[in-house]
C-alpha cells in the first residue's frame, strides 16, 4: 500500500498541525510506504521520502512508487494549491481524503464567516465533496462537521515521555497552559474571566496560572486582557517554551488547564496527559469524554461561570491529584499511542480504497 500526504507545514514545534502531520507520517511509515509533499517546500527534519512540489503539479512526474499512490491525504482544507492537485488526481483516478484538523467544525466556520461562505461556494465545497472521505480527529469534531459525504475518526497521538509527574506542590496550586495564544479558539478570555470571578479564593489558596505560547501580537492581546482585569498577581504570561524547558515547567506545575472553545485534537493536552498531569479542560477541547471516563481531571462547560467552580473543585480535590495523574497516563496507553493509531488509520485507509 502506498500513501501520499500533502501538507503545508514547518519545522515548528509550537504549531499543532505541523507536529501532528509529521508524527502521523512517521508512525504510518513503519507499516506502509508513505511519501510526503510539502507545498511550502520546507524540508521537515524528522521525515523520509520527502518529494519536491512543482507547479503545475503532475502526479506522474513523482518518482515511483509515489507516482501511482493508492490514496492521497490532504492535511488541512483551505489551501488553494490543493485544488489543481485534486484535479490532477481525478484525471488519474486516484482517490483522496481530507484531514481538516478542525477547520470544518461549525465553530471554526463562524470565524470569517462571509469569506468562508463565498470560498466554500466557489471553490472548496466541490473539493470536499470530491474526497473519498473526511478524516476527523475526534468524535466531537465529526459531530460538528457538516461537510463531506463520508466521515470517520482517527485521532492524533503522542509519544510517551521518560519523565512523569510524581510530586505536587503542598503550599500552593500551579495551573499551567502551554499552546498557541489564539485567545478566542483557546478560550483564554474565558479563563481570565473565570479567574477574575474567584480572585479572592485563588489568592487565599495561593493559586497561580502560568500561560506559555508563541506570537508577539497575540501575546499583547492576552496581556491586555490580564491587565484590564488587574490579574497580574495571579496570571503570568510567558514566551513559548520547548524541549527540556517545557518538560521542567510542566512537571513543576500541578494541573494542566485548557479552556478551548473548539479543537480538532489538541497536541498540548495529549502531551500533558502523557506526563501524568491531572487536567482541567472545557468541553470544547474534544477530550472531555476521555478525561471524564478515565477520571483523569475535571471537565467544565465552555463558559466562565462553570469554569470558576470547576477550578475551585480541582483545588479542593488535592488528595485526588496523584490518582487522576495516573489515570491520565492510562488514557495515553489505551487510546493515543502512535503505533496503535497508525495501524488503525491504515486499516481505515484500506477500507476506503477496497
Amino acid at each position: 500500500m502506498v500513501i501520499l500526504h500533502f501538507a503545508a507545514i514547518e519545522n515548528d514545534c509550537f504549531d499543532g498541525v505541523s507536529v501532528a502531520v509529521a508524527a502521523h507520517i512517521k508512525a504510518q511509515s513503519k507499516y506502509i510506504k508513505v511519501g510526503f509533499v510539502n507545498i511550502s517546500n520546507e524540508k521537515i527534519s524528522s521525515l523520509d521520502n520527502q518529494l519536491e512540489y512543482k507547479k503545475p503539479f503532475k502526479i506522474g512526474e513523482l518518482p515511483e512508487p509515489f507516482n501511482k499512490p493508492d490514496l492521497v491525504v490532504f492535511n488541512e482544507c483551505y489551501r488553494i494549491d490543493y485544488i489543481p492537485i485534486a484535479r490532477n488526481l481525478k484525471k488519474h483516478s486516484i482517490p483522496f481524503i481530507i484531514v481538516p484538523h478542525g477547520e470544518l467544525r461549525k465553530e471554526a466556520q463562524q470565524k470569517k464567516y462571509l469569506k468562508k461562505l463565498v470560498a466554500n461556494f466557489l471553490i472548496f465545497n466541490h473539493f470536499i465533496n470530491s474526497a473519498k472521505a473526511v478524516q476527523c480527529l475526534s468524535e466531537i469534531e465529526m459531530e460538528n462537521t457538516k461537510f463531506g459525504k463520508h466521515k470517520f475518526v482517527c485521532t492524533n497521538g503522542v509519544s510517551k515521555p521518560v519523565q512523569r509527574k510524581t510530586e505536587f506542590n503542598k503550599d500552593k496550586v500551579k495551573f499551567i497552559f502551554i499552546g498557541r495564544l489564539e485567545w478566542r479558539v483557546k478560550g483564554l478570555d474565558i479563563l481570565i474571566d473565570a479567574v477574575k470571578s474567584i480572585e479572592d479564593y485563588m489568592k487565599e489558596h495561593n493559586c497561580s496560572v502560568d500561560i506559555y505560547g508563541p506570537g508577539d501580537e497575540r501575546r499583547m492581546a492576552v496581556q491586555a486582557m490580564i491587565d484590564e482585569k488587574n490579574l497580574g498577581e495571579l496570571i503570568t504570561l510567558h514566551h513559548e517554551i520547548s524541549g527540556l524547558e517545557k518538560e521542567k515547567k510542566m512537571l513543576d506545575a500541578d494541573i494542566f488547564i485548557q479552556t478551548s472553545r473548539h479543537e480538532g485534537m489538541p497536541m498540548g493536552l495529549l502531551e500533558a496527559l502523557s506526563y501524568g498531569m491531572p487536567c482541567l479542560i472545557t468541553e470544547g477541547t474534544a477530550l472531555g469524554q476521555f478525561v471524564s471516563d478515565y477520571d483523569a481531571g475535571w471537565v467544565s462547560a465552555t463558559e466562565a461561570q462553570s469554569l470558576s467552580q470547576v477550578i475551585i473543585q480541582s483545588v479542593e480535590n488535592r488528595d485526588l491529584w496523584k490518582k487522576k495523574g495516573d489515570n491520565a497516563i492510562r488514557i495515553i496507553d489505551d487510546c493515543f499511542n502512535w503505533d496503535d493509531i497508525a495501524q488503525k488509520t491504515i486499516g481505515k485507509y484500506r477500507e476506503l480504497i477496497s
